[in-house]
């Protein structure tokens, strides 16, 4: 026998913040940054032909953490992603604003060394 309640279901962006321990926005903004930062790492080794071999010999690392750093689900350090300016010749500015609703805010900043034998391409990534 069915009953004539009514059940009125939650909106999913409600259903999901219950679930979570964070706001899901909160969660969102984060990996929405890691990515950002994977994306410009992909994007730099792609655009000089390189293999994720080659770029984890430059940085010192295994082929198998040049995986990681590109796929977006890193949580990166400051350390590491200083280590990773150093060794690429980019420049590494960390910044945080008062209020990142009102501005836009720069997370990292960083560009391609001009002695790149390929030519002058910039490489920037403003996260906010």
């Amino acid at each position: 026998m069915m009953s004539d309640k009514k059940v009125e279901l939650k909106n999913t962006l409600d259903f999901l913040n219950d679930l979570c321990d964070e706001p899901l926005e909160s969660i969102t903004e984060l990996y929405d940054i890691l990515y950002d930062i994977s994306t410009r790492i992909y994007d730099y080794r792609k655009s000089r032909g390189w293999s994720q071999k080659k770029l984890a010999d430059i940085l010192g690392v295994s082929q198998a953490m040049v995986s990681k750093l590109e796929s977006g689900e890193y949580n990166f350090s400051i350390e590491l992603l200083w280590k990773i300016s150093k060794k690429l010749g980019w420049n590494l500015i960390i910044s945080f604003g008062c209020n990142v609703h009102d501005q836009p805010y720069s997370v990292i900043d960083y560009w391609e060394n001009q002695e790149n034998s390929r030519g002058n391409v910039d490489f920037d990534l403003a996260v906010g």
